[in-house]
């Protein structure tokens, strides 16, 4: 007789008790159970577990029941950020009413022939506010 390795004992018993698990119309699934507590009865399976149990909610199936709480703290915040973003546009506007004001004078002050370096990097920077401004309005 030949010795055998306990891996291919393990695998025929397994295979063994899957083929009685289908004939006598059992789950195969309860074997598994009953393997883990040495056939002493079942575990003691925790609720959310269970089936038809609490239900706990995964990370692929979020709650549906909405938290107050958690709905107050995201509207506060929401009108928090937008009250931000007001104040901020704001802000911006009236630097670029000013900015606009003194390219005015300075362009007022120059000659039909000449421009100074100044007036040309405050036109710029006038731009570049000015996109700013608009890009945020339409968010």
């Amino acid at each position: 007789m030949r010795p055998c390795r306990i891996s291919h004992i393990l695998r025929v018993a397994t295979l063994g008790a899957a083929v009685f698990a289908v004939l006598s119309g059992t789950d195969p699934g309860s074997l598994v159970v009953l393997a883990q507590t040495g056939g002493k009865g079942q575990p003691k399976i925790p609720p959310y577990m269970q089936p038809g149990g609490s239900g706990m909610p995964t990370m692929d199936q979020p709650s549906t029941v909405a938290d107050p709480v958690r709905v107050k703290m995201d509207e506060e915040r929401m009108k928090a950020m937008n009250d931000d973003r007001r104040k901020k546009l704001s802000a911006d506007v009236d630097r670029l009413v000013e900015l606009t004001n003194e390219l005015k004078t300075d362009v007022d002050k120059t000659t039909k022939d000449e421009l100074s370096l100044q007036v040309i990097k405050k036109a710029q920077e006038i731009e570049k506010l000015a996109h700013d401004v608009q890009s945020r309005m339409k968010n």
